[in-house]
């Protein structure tokens, strides 16, 4: 793996990959408590240099530069994840099944620009510990999916949680319904999230059309298993 364990009492280490100046240059001053290594407008920078951090934060759309990249969208994140990167998808990208495919290829998290940013640095700390981290609207898709049974066996009180969080309930919330901590809580939906990221990477986008109703717009333009044209 390129990420190392991060040191007792260490920040984070982050590369950022975005073809926004703005964000390149600004990570470092938005999140002081990350460690933000190194910037880069594309992917194939990023693979060329090999930096040693904990968590890339990659956008998915890659295409302000002005040059020809073979890596962007899932391919990028394809890639980054191969060459043995923790990635974090930072995107404006909205369709379901678009950041379903993410998780497929390999993204442990998905995190949207319109979010916090102490929503952002939570985000990356998650993963950095090797937690996946997904959106609420995926969180939704993963509730359809146990309904049509495509998940491995949910235990009841996963598909509790699940359930509240589909529905934007908090985990103090939902854990005071349940008479469990707050941890507990969250810990449920951790393996919930797991079993989640295991279907997707065991099935293609066209499973996702298919099987879980989504409409063939959501889905991107070529699937991350087809080959390359």
């Amino acid at each position: 793996m390129t990420a190392a364990a991060i040191p007792p009492g260490g920040r984070v280490r982050v590369a950022g990959v975005d073809d926004d100046t703005i964000i390149r240059d600004g990570l470092r001053l938005l999140l002081p408590q990350l460690d933000v290594v190194a910037t880069f407008a594309d992917a194939e920078s990023l693979l060329a240099a090999r930096p040693q951090v904990d968590v890339v934060l990659l956008d998915l759309k890659l295409d302000g530069t002005g040059r020809e990249l073979s890596l962007r969208g899932t391919d990028a994140v394809r890639a980054v994840a191969a060459a043995g990167h923790r990635v974090l998808v930072y995107t404006n990208e909205r369709r379901r099944a678009v950041l379903a495919a993410c998780l497929t290829v390999g993204a442990l998290g998905i995190a949207h620009k319109a979010e916090p940013l102490d929503a952002l640095a939570d985000a990356v700390a998650q993963v950095a510990a090797g937690h996946i981290v997904i959106t609420q609207a995926l969180t939704g898709l993963a509730e359809v999916a146990d309904r049509r049974g495509r998940l491995p066996a949910l235990s009841p009180r996963e598909r509790q949680v699940l359930a509240g969080r589909a529905r934007g309930e908090s985990f103090r919330s939902i854990a005071a319904r349940l008479y469990v901590s707050e941890k507990t809580a969250a810990g449920y939906m951790e393996q919930v999230k797991a079993k989640f990221a295991a279907y997707l990477r065991d099935h293609s986008p066209a499973d996702l059309e298919y099987s879980l109703g989504l409409e063939p717009a959501d889905l991107p333009d070529r699937y991350p298993h087809d080959p390359a044209p």
